[in-house]
Order: C-alpha cells, then sequence, then structure tokens
C-alpha cells in the first residue's frame, strides 16, 4: 500500500450505506475509517464516522469476532 489511503469498501445497505476505508495520518501511522450515510428527512446525506486507530484495532478487532456469531457468522 505505498498510496497516501486506500481505496476503500462501499457497501450498500437499504436506505444506508457504510464504506469501510483505511487512511493514512501525517505521521505515517495507517487507520480505519467507518461511516455510515443515510439521506436525512430533507433530502440532503448524513455522515457519521468512527476512526479506529491502530494501537485499537486489533482489540476492535478481536471484539468484532467474539459478536460475530450473535449474527450467524462463525470464524
Amino acid at each position: 500500500m505505498g498510496k497516501e489511503n486506500s481505496e476503500g469498501i462501499k457497501i450498500p445497505a437499504g436506505q444506508r450505506t457504510y464504506f469501510v476505508d483505511v487512511k493514512k495520518a501525517k505521521n505515517g501511522t495507517r487507520y480505519l475509517v467507518l461511516t455510515e450515510s443515510k439521506k436525512n428527512s430533507e433530502g440532503k446525506f448524513e455522515r457519521q464516522k468512527i476512526m479506529v486507530f491502530s494501537d485499537h484495532f486489533k482489540a476492535i478487532y478481536e471484539a468484532m469476532k467474539q459478536v460475530a456469531p450473535e449474527f450467524g457468522i462463525n470464524s
């Protein structure tokens, strides 16, 4: 990954769209950005973002693996 930011993943989900992106900070560390986009009642898009920095990524990943069976996903 020699680029500043990787190409993100777009996940259409009914009224919402999710985006998963890996970005690179000015200091060279990578971080994950999870974005939810949806239209509000005025027809404008609202976006909510969560950034997960590299030092917290493993804990978030492990937590996701723990809850995955609740959604019928077995690793």
